[in-house]
């Protein structure tokens, strides 16, 4: 199972979880070339709210997972703030290994604005 249970830990200790809003970004590999598992984080400030989204994609043909990061302001249009992936070769697949390429990937910090700017968005 490529999706482990141990994969869905390392999130919800990160504070990521899948919620049915997600659904709609989740491909099953029915009719994709790639099975896509999502999972998301919001962060609410009086005047915005930022979504971190992650995508994780299985690429059978690559034989690689693909882990994605898109950070999006959705509080003004064109928000995106950062998109970025990474992916690890599936022989080479470890827990060790994810936590490394999450750690590239995800900012540290709140992506919110607080300060002298009155809450301005980006």
């Amino acid at each position: 199972m490529l999706f482990q249970p141990n994969m869905k830990k390392v999130f919800a200790a990160r504070g990521y979880h899948h919620c049915k809003s997600d659904d709609e970004l989740t491909r099953h590999g029915d009719y994709a070339r790639n099975i896509q598992y999502t999972f998301s984080k919001e962060f609410k400030g009086p005047r915005e709210k930022v979504v971190d989204i992650i995508f994780l994609a299985a690429d059978v043909l690559s034989e690689k997972l693909i882990i994605s990061f898109y950070r999006e302001n959705i509080s003004i249009e064109n928000g995106v703030l950062q998109n970025s992936d990474a992916s690890i070769p599936l022989a080479k697949f470890s827990i060790d290994e994810f936590e490394k390429q999450l750690d590239k990937l995800i900012p540290k910090g709140n992506p919110l604005r607080i300060g002298g700017d009155g809450g301005e968005p980006f």
